[in-house]
């Protein structure tokens, strides 16, 4: 989930120390900055801020936060700005190919910040990742993201998010858990709901954090990892997810994450070598380099 609109909220009243002077200067309302900072206050699990009778007083938690986001939100604005100047220059269509789950959690916000910026259409191909590839190197596509790393010798390209791969299962399989120790052993005596046969994201996590193979009898296989989760909060098994998908099932308590923490892949937008001369690809490129990290500092 993306918290970009509270973040930079956060980051005018830490700087303010003053709530109604950060949400005069952003253009809101005093208790559309306060419920901003509520919000922030809930996803950090923290206060922010303690209130004084002139202004507030951040708290170690909002010194921290403001330490780790202030400087990228600044730079987000400063590139919004500078493709905003030319926006009304560029024009037409832009095809993006990606992994179906990734555009629908996180990346409708940055094609939706693409599409409110200039004067472009955008038509999004899902896929896997011969398909991205594919349509990539075919010219189907002008950009593409994706979670491999691009060969540079045909792509150019830059980082545009990361995730981290998150052991899950039900909240009843973790219960009958309780008290054990989640090592390799113990998770392959119990079924595990795969992508495929090649157990992806399942083998990355073990290889990563056990440094051994998972062994788990695969109880069922389907090519959408959105539909993984849905499987295992039925309480069937257990799987490994990128935390974007997981993130509210965990938070609700529908999902329990298991075992320690797993490893982050990066997220690339990548585009043929020689396409950013076209100003509509150029322009396309800022637009999205401008909102990335959405879902790394948007947890």
């Amino acid at each position: 989930m993306s918290y970009f609109v509270q973040l930079r909220t956060f980051v005018e009243v830490y700087r303010c120390k003053n709530i109604s002077r950060a949400a005069k200067n952003l253009g809101l309302s005093q208790p559309a900055a306060t419920a901003h900072i509520q919000t922030m206050e809930s996803v950090v699990g923290k206060s922010l801020f303690e209130r004084r009778h002139r202004g507030v007083e951040p708290s170690n938690a909002a010194h921290d936060l403001a330490g780790q986001v202030a400087n990228h939100l600044d730079a987000i604005e400063q590139k919004v700005a500078s493709v905003r100047t030319r926006s009304n220059d560029v024009s037409g269509t832009i095809t993006l190919a990606g992994p179906a789950e990734y555009i629908s959690y996180v990346a409708s916000a940055q094609l939706a910040n693409l599409l409110q910026a200039g004067n472009v259409d955008v038509v999004v191909l899902p896929g896997n990742r011969e398909q991205i590839y594919s349509a990539l190197d075919t010219g189907v596509a002008d950009m593409a993201i994706t979670a491999s790393l691009p060969d540079n010798k045909i792509y150019d390209f830059e980082v545009l998010d990361s995730e981290e791969l998150v052991l899950v299962a039900h909240r009843l399989l973790a219960q009958s858990l309780e008290g054990q120790t989640i090592t390799p052993a113990l998770l392959n005596t119990l079924p595990v709901v795969s992508y495929d046969s090649q157990l992806p994201l399942i083998r990355q996590y073990f290889d990563t954090v056990f440094k051994q193979s998972c062994t788990s009898k695969i109880i069922a296989r389907c090519p959408d990892i959105r539909a993984l989760a849905g499987i295992v909060r039925t309480g069937v098994g257990y799987t490994v997810l990128p935390d974007y998908i997981c993130h509210d099932d965990i938070q609700s308590g529908r999902l329990i994450k298991l075992g320690p923490q797993g490893p982050e892949n990066n997220l690339y937008l990548a585009w043929r070598k020689g396409a950013l001369a076209h100003p509509r690809l150029n322009y396309a490129r800022d637009v999205l380099m401008a909102f990335s990290n959405i879902n790394k500092y948007g947890k």
